[in-house]
């Protein structure tokens, strides 16, 4: 009798856009991506970032809320009015509380949020369960 045996899956690690103005958060989070197999690419401003997810074509992009001269809800807006960049799967990175970045993910369609920790467990839990949603999303099989 013969035994057959499926072929691993392979998952394609995700490209994640992360835009922050803040050095030290930026390099943070690229070290913790990184590190967890994903492709990671960065912007330390919110300006010029449309054309940047035009050219890199991230998977998702993980945006800062509060930024000088446009704030990331403001640039989740221009992205997702863009047929260019409207696919790209958003989340959201602030201190605010969670009931406004409820809020704000509800306005901008982000797919998600996550508050600002120095966690890197909590950061990354929460992270990979975005991931999830975004293959899912992708895949047909989930919703938002």
């Amino acid at each position: 009798m013969a035994l057959l045996i499926s072929p691993p899956t392979v998952i394609r690690p995700l490209k994640i856009l992360v835009i922050d103005d803040d050095p030290i958060v930026l390099e943070t989070l690229r070290e913790r991506l990184t590190r967890r197999g994903y492709h990671v690419a960065t912007r330390d401003q919110a300006l010029g970032s449309t054309h940047a997810v035009r050219t890199e074509r991230p998977d998702m992009v993980l945006l800062d809320v509060m930024m000088p001269v446009l704030n990331g809800d403001h640039l989740a807006d221009l992205l997702h009015a863009d047929p260019a960049t409207s696919d790209v799967s958003i989340v959201l990175h602030s201190s605010k509380s969670g009931a406004e970045l409820a809020g704000i993910v509800e306005q901008t369609r982000a797919l998600g949020a996550i508050q600002k920790t120095a966690d890197a467990e909590s950061f990354l839990q929460a992270f990979d369960v975005l991931a999830d949603r975004h293959r899912r999303r992708r895949s047909g099989t989930g919703t938002r």
